[in-house]
């Protein structure tokens, strides 16, 4: 966290951003948390001004929210929005199905293919965060297949919106069966440059779920 910008040596927030929002992501920073300024400069390392633009900005994008006197807090995240982002996040991704097909190489599908074996794996003896870090391990894979970084990064910053938390409550036994056959099924996609069938698959993968009454 020690960049600075070109001017008065202030603090760049762009990695404390990264950072704040990494955490609320992971649930270090859980749903409903007030986010008192005094404690996170002091977790962070980070000066006043510099955590209070990160605030802002973060704010703006919606990953905190702010009560005026009396400061920011982690919002909890309703079915309502988390089917809107994953609605949003299957948009884009289905967008660059064709990018994929052109750009993936045999050594990728190699990876693909160890990665979605990782991730089954680790739904029958792994822990939660080791399942977490398969299932992203996977598709950062898959994303190196697009070439606009622009794209990658609206991905990344939808998938990021919905905490991880908040995704496995909704996470029961059977869907992330699904999710780990999804990953096969996308990859014999890629491999008989099967665009159609891909989208089908990413919408289903990626898509709402269904509101509890």
């Amino acid at each position: 966290m020690d960049k600075t910008t070109d001017t008065g040596g202030e603090k760049d927030p762009r990695p404390l951003i990264e950072q704040i929002e990494t955490d609320i992501y992971s649930g270090k920073l859980a749903p409903g948390m007030w986010l008192k300024q005094i404690d996170l400069e002091e977790r962070y390392q980070c000066t006043r001004l510099t955590l209070r633009h990160a605030l802002e900005q973060l704010q703006a994008r919606k990953i905190v929210q702010r009560v005026p006197n009396r400061g920011y807090y982690v919002p909890s995240v309703d079915q309502a929005y988390a089917n809107n982002v994953r609605a949003a996040r299957a948009h884009v991704e289905k967008s660059i199905v064709d990018e994929l097909i052109t750009n993936i190489t045999g050594e990728s599908l190699a990876r693909l293919s160890y990665l979605a074996s990782v991730f089954s794996e680790t739904l029958k003896t792994g822990t939660l965060p080791e399942q977490d870090e398969a299932n992203l391990a996977f598709h950062r894979e898959l994303l190196t297949a697009c070439k606009n970084p622009v794209m990658i990064e609206i991905i990344w910053d939808l998938r990021r919106r919905v905490p991880l938390s908040a995704q496995r409550a909704s996470n029961t036994p059977a869907e992330l069966e699904r999710s780990a056959r999804d990953h096969f099924e996308m990859i014999e996609c890629l491999r008989t440059r099967d665009a159609d069938r891909l989208r089908v698959v990413t919408e289903r993968h990626v898509g709402a779920r269904p509101v509890q009454r």
